[in-house]
């Protein structure tokens, strides 16, 4: 008889590491740093999930988008490290869950504010990760938008 596989086979270190394959990181758009849950079920498989910070980072946020805009003035808008998110503001609309521009994309991780085809662009990053950045077309008051993104990078990375 014959035993059927579903996967590639690899072993345990001597750390207890076991590789992911490319094929899965390439297929699941998995990066180096991407946080990653363990999981056992009852019949003792083991379950390894990327975690989408995104749900996480809207949840936060987006409730505060309004007094953000109203603070800072202008358009504001969140993305996680790949789409705009949300937004508030003219200009919201015209952003609504279209991808990043590869040179946002690139310079998100440098983890510095900078400007952007007239976006001031602050990434929300933690200790370790970068989880997307507000954006600002039109404020007077940029230095609020630093505050906000320092504060979502540091309750970010408590999950």
């Amino acid at each position: 008889m014959r035993m059927k596989t579903n996967g590639i086979v690899r072993k345990v270190d001597g750390l207890g590491r076991i590789v992911i394959p490319r094929e899965f990181r390439k297929l699941y758009k998995i990066s180096p740093e991407d946080p990653m849950e363990i999981s056992c079920l009852d019949g003792g498989e083991i379950v390894l999930r990327k975690i989408d910070m995104t749900l996480t980072l809207c949840e936060l946020a987006l409730p505060a988008l309004d007094e953000l805009r109203r603070a800072a003035g202008g358009t504001v808008l969140l993305s996680n490290t790949c789409r705009w998110v949300g937004g508030s503001g003219e200009l919201a609309p015209e952003y609504s869950d279209k991808e990043l521009p590869r040179s946002v994309k690139e310079r998100l991780s440098e983890r510095r504010p900078f400007d952007e085809n007239g976006l001031h662009v602050v990434p929300v990053a933690g200790d370790a990760d970068v989880f997307g950045a507000l954006y600002a077309c039109g404020t007077e008051h940029p230095a609020v938008l630093r505050a906000v993104a320092a504060v979502l990078g540091t309750a970010m990375q408590k999950f």
